[in-house]
């Protein structure tokens, strides 16, 4: 066979394939002796079909099997020569057999692209100091009165941020009244963005007992399209309304929750702040690493490669917006910036790869044996059940980990690493 290959750009080449007449030859003959041996005919014993019975009845779909064959056959010697890594299902043109003549076709075939070299150079970055103000601090002992406080029905008056109400609700849209948004018994929480904010500003400052009718239109951007633009009315009668007391802060609280002090329970959350703000500024620098690695390589990308992380990332998106049931918001806008994020993944990932073969730096089963091990002790199971667990597919996702780790610490060693102060508080102390 002989083959000869044309880029058409970094990512996608063409191979040329032909495969002379007498391994075409070769191939018919095998496959209707085959035939003989095997094909059913009326009026001839098994075994004793004569060939040109079986090629006036089988010719065209013996062509079409040998031709499949061949193909694959070419085609997977082509790569082989040229050294091609393919990333995606080639899209190969008609194959046709002609009786005395070469079959010959062709191959488009997406690639990775030939990375010379991977340019570390240029990983300037910016890493956030570790630091827990007594604001954080002071948010975090609120966010656990909060947490512990209860509701009581307080003496008559009007509705306030931080109230928790019980109300009914009848809704309207363009006119039209619409069972299917109307709800009863909903509780609601003033000042927590439950709702659209001229809702919520209706509902504050009115009486108890009061039944507040509201009219408003829904954004442009709301999550449900049919209710996009409308004009709607609620009608809401409010039954119940409760207040939260939060409990003192002292050392009966911090008894509470399982501490022996106010003082030592401050010391213990202040401490755990320090390791999430560490966690957190640590997984930010990673990220800026990443993104200037990519910043200084502009390599070209497969767009197979890039529409299949597309897929995966729509996929996690749906289940994480499923899991909180709320409806995703897939206009436009949002598929360009997905596909943009994806691009810069699988650019990521062909850098990382690279540099892997680069520095020689891979996982051995020593260090999936350690991790197994730290895996264990933290669970509390014995080693060999962990072990036993992370087989397959699962111990494979554990190397992947592990590797990009490796990477990135590499990364990190290269990199020129700058010091500045927090540009927000922990997310974990705001929560």
């Amino acid at each position: 066979m002989e083959s000869r290959v044309e880029e058409i750009s970094p990512v996608l080449v063409e191979l040329k394939i032909s495969v002379p007449w007498k391994t075409v030859e070769q191939g018919l003959d095998d496959a209707y002796k085959t035939l003989q041996r095997r094909a059913k005919v009326r009026g001839f014993r098994p075994g004793k079909v004569p060939r040109d019975v079986v090629k006036k009845l089988m010719g065209a779909s013996v062509k079409q099997e040998v031709s499949s064959t061949l193909v694959q056959q070419g085609l997977g010697n082509a790569v082989r020569e040229h050294s091609l890594d393919p990333v995606a299902v080639p899209e190969i043109s008609d194959a046709i057999i002609t009786d005395g003549q070469p079959l010959e076709f062709s191959a488009k075939v997406e690639v990775r692209p030939k990375i010379e070299s991977v340019d570390t150079s240029k990983l300037d970055v910016k890493r956030e100091k570790v630091l827990v103000s007594d604001a954080a601090l002071d948010a975090e002992l609120e966010r656990l009165r909060t947490q512990q406080a209860v509701l009581v029905s307080p003496e008559p008056r009007a509705t306030r941020e931080g109230d928790v109400l019980t109300v009914d609700l009848d809704v309207e849209v363009d006119g039209q009244p619409r069972p299917d948004l109307a709800a009863k018994d909903y509780t609601i929480e003033l000042g927590e963005g439950q709702l659209l904010e001229e809702l919520e500003q209706g509902m504050l400052g009115v009486q108890a007992d009061s039944s507040p009718e509201i009219s408003l239109t829904f954004p442009e951007d709301y999550r449900h399209d049919e209710l996009k633009g409308k004009a709607a009315r609620f009608k809401i009668s409010i039954k119940a309304l409760k207040e939260k007391v939060l409990p003192a802060l002292d050392d009966e609280f911090a008894k509470d929750l399982e501490h022996e002090s106010l003082d030592e329970m401050k010391k213990k959350l202040r401490e755990d702040l320090l390791k999430r703000a560490d966690q957190r500024s640590q997984s930010l620098l990673k990220e800026a690493v990443v993104e200037k690695l990519i910043d200084a390589n502009p390599i070209p990308v497969p767009p197979s490669m890039v529409e299949q992380q597309t897929r995966h990332m729509l996929q996690e998106y749906a289940r994480f917006q499923a899991m909180l049931g709320q409806q995703p918001n897939l206009n436009e806008a949002f598929f360009e910036d997905m596909k943009r994020r994806a691009e810069r993944r699988v650019r990521a990932g062909l850098l990382f790869g690279e540099v892997a073969k680069t520095q020689a730096i891979a996982v051995t089963d020593e260090d999936v044996d350690t991790r197994l091990a730290e895996i264990a002790e933290k669970s509390g199971k014995h080693v060999a059940k962990v072990r036993a667990d992370y087989q397959g597919e699962r111990r494979q996702d554990l190397q992947a980990q592990l590797l990009e780790h490796k990477l990135l610490e590499f990364l990190l060693s290269k990199a020129t690493i700058e010091d500045v102060e927090p540009t927000t508080e922990p997310e974990e102390s705001q929560t």
